[in-house]
């Protein structure tokens, strides 16, 4: 069955090269319990890991059902192990994290059975040696002699034909060393073939042939047993084998990280950090550009042109005239920002920023139909105000008293090249309009007429403004109009492009807070890859184990490269969690305590948050590459040596 025709090892130390085996042939045939015995260091282990293909040879021939598998590269090698060879170690080699059912279901998971078949098996093998009742403990809550029997149950799992057990019983007393050889002498009697290495004497009385080695050769191999030899039926032809599934996967990954739980909670809250701050900035990003979109209605955001000075200086009679002249203009009048201070008859105060309102018949065009709330629009001769819900409230504690009531202003234009004289008037309130964009800037309504009546005693002009509002003739004139007016020298833009463009400066800081939450983002990242490396010291016995069951490379490096995708996500809705908590709090406090019932400051949307989480989750994996693809790179020999 297993043919080794003169295999030389050499291994290297420093400059030196130590043939450690030299020149071993040996066949082993099935039916038969094989005792490897040997002093230390005379090479028996590093032949027993050649045959298990945990180790390769330098020189010779490896036959194994008429095929040459030396020449096996690691893929087709773990295809072999998990198929045909079982392993059973001095160490037992459990992964830890599993229970004794789960490290017996392990090997066939890589082997692709299902999961009902796993059980099953996992089940009937583990009543076979005795723990029945131990099918969810974990290693450490088992004996020596119980876990070295979870690993021949796991050693058996895919029914292989060859079990190698190095040093089965060095770890255990003479009662569990006799149990475990009665166990491997009758899985010999089941025509496999069972080669123990061992340096005790007191195992050969199991033995069916006994195989004696000193420095690096085979100096006795004799039968002390008759064994029915067992003929090969097929010829083994590696299979493609499957990777580990997904489920698999996370559970592996899971497990570590709930043994290293605080860890790894610790790891995910710092990489939280940068992800609290994005959803952060994009939450007020949203509330921000949600209030600006509120304030202006949809139908009316191209009806008018707003035309100003290059260099914000006031414009006059002279513009006028110029601007009528354009083919297209339907009319034109000026438009004022102020700052104004209210007082009303029984001593309430307020103070907002205000603004002239376009003629009455122009109304609806410029403002939609949903512009007054309560009341009615200005009439343009009188002097009459309409007032945002907030400032009615707070002047009037009801919105709905508010109409109809006297207010004395007192006014003053908002420039940035000068500053106006402020002019006091009395006025009426006709109307309530919903509340604007920005509360701090909550926008006074002013009529028409009651502007002109302050701009003529401000600056002593009644048709001065700081810009022009146009009305085109039609919505297809606006792109010729606004050409034309560019051309004279004037900034000129729709309520639409102002929006627009706030919202760019909205963007654009929203895009530098970004950034520096970005730097969070990359020390959280290093730190999970820092996190993930001392992983991979501390489970490279664990990797080892995986590789001897038949685990490809890459299932080891998705083990770990999930690991790091669970604490990115980890670490991401923890992020998320906090950005609602604080988000949802400084709402609250914006509505209750500074009484702006209407401002929801914060906004979170379902798809940006999860957007944000999958970032979270991919910022893991990117940082798990380094360390998985060392924990994959491990040799597994020297992974099964890891203290």
């Amino acid at each position: 069955m297993i043919i080794l025709q003169n295999i030389k090892k050499y291994y290297k130390l420093g400059s030196e090269s130590i043939e450690v085996l030299k020149g071993v042939s040996l066949y082993l045939q099935k039916g038969q319990l094989i005792c490897l015995l040997g002093e230390s260091g005379c090479g028996k282990s590093t032949l027993l890991n050649i045959i298990g293909g945990l180790d390769y040879a330098d020189e010779g021939e490896y036959i194994f059902q008429s095929i040459n598998v030396r020449e096996f590269n690691e893929k087709e090698w773990a295809c072999l192990r998990r198929e045909k060879i079982g392993f059973v170690f001095q160490s037992f080699n459990l992964i830890p994290h599993l229970s004794a059912l789960e490290n017996v279901e392990m090997s066939m998971t890589l082997l692709g059975k299902s999961k009902e078949e796993r059980k099953r098996r996992a089940i009937e093998l583990l009543n076979m040696v005795g723990l029945a009742d131990k099918l969810n403990y974990l290693p450490n809550q088992l004996s020596g002699g119980q876990k070295q029997r979870v690993a021949i149950a796991r050693a058996l799992a895919n029914d292989p034909d060859i079990i190698l057990a190095d040093e089965p019983t060095g770890a255990l007393d003479s009662e569990n060393s006799a149990r475990i050889m009665e166990i491997l002498r009758k899985i010999s009697q089941q025509g496999k073939v069972v080669l123990v290495v061992t340096h005790s004497q007191e195992l050969v009385s199991y033995a069916d042939r006994i195989i004696r080695m000193r420095d690096g050769k085979i100096i006795e191999d004799e039968d002390v047993a008759h064994a029915v030899e067992v003929e090969d039926v097929d010829k083994w032809i590696g299979s493609k084998g499957k990777k580990l599934d997904l489920l698999t996967t996370c559970k592996l990954s899971f497990r570590n990280i709930k043994n290293k739980k605080w860890r790894n909670i610790l790891t995910a809250i710092g990489a939280s950090i940068g992800i609290f701050g994005l959803s952060i900035i994009m939450a007020l990003g949203n509330g921000v550009k949600e209030k600006l979109s509120s304030s202006i209605d949809e139908a009316t955001a191209k009806s008018s042109l707003s035309v100003a000075n290059e260099q914000f200086a006031v414009l006059n009679e002279n513009d006028i005239v110029r601007l009528r002249e354009i083919k297209g203009v339907r009319d034109i009048y000026p438009y004022n920002p102020f700052q104004i201070s209210m007082k009303t008859k029984e001593g309430a105060k307020a103070t907002s920023s205000a603004e002239s309102l376009s003629p009455r018949r122009y109304a609806e065009v410029i403002y939609g139909k949903k512009y007054i709330v309560k009341g009615r629009f200005p009439d343009d001769q009188r002097d009459e105000i309409v007032l945002p819900e907030r400032i009615a409230k707070k002047l009037f504690k009801d919105s709905k008293e508010a109409v109809g009531k006297n207010v004395s202003l007192v006014v003053q234009l908002m420039s940035l090249k000068e500053i106006y004289p402020t002019v006091n008037v009395n006025a009426t309130v006709v109307g309530v309009v919903k509340n604007n964009s920005i509360p701090l800037l909550d926008t006074v309504g002013i009529s028409y007429g009651l502007s002109q009546k302050i701009m003529k005693e401000s600056i002593g002009n009644s048709t001065s403004a700081l810009s022009f509002t146009i009305i085109p003739s039609s919505i297809k004139d606006i792109a010729p109009l606004k050409s034309k007016i560019k051309e004279m020298g004037y900034k000129v833009q729709t309520d639409e492009e102002s929006q627009n463009e706030i919202n760019e400066y909205v963007s654009f800081a929203s895009i530098a807070l970004g950034m520096l939450s970005g730097i969070s983002l990359i020390v959280s990242s290093i730190m999970i890859g820092i996190v993930l490396y001392v992983s991979v010291l501390e489970r490279t016995r664990e990797i080892g184990i995986l590789k001897a069951i038949g685990a490809f490379r890459s299932d080891i490096r998705r083990v770990f490269v999930t690991e790091g995708m669970l604490i990115g996500i980890i670490g991401g809705v923890f992020g998320i969690l906090g950005s609602i908590t604080v988000g949802k709090a400084a709402n609250y406090v914006v509505m209750t305590v500074m009484k702006k019932s209407n401002l929801d400051l914060f906004q979170f949307r379902f798809i940006q948050v999860v957007l944000l989480v999958l970032f979270s989750g991919l910022l893991g994996v990117l940082a798990s590459f380094v360390p998985a693809n060392k924990a994959a790179k491990q040799p597994a020999v020297e992974a099964l040596r890891h203290e």
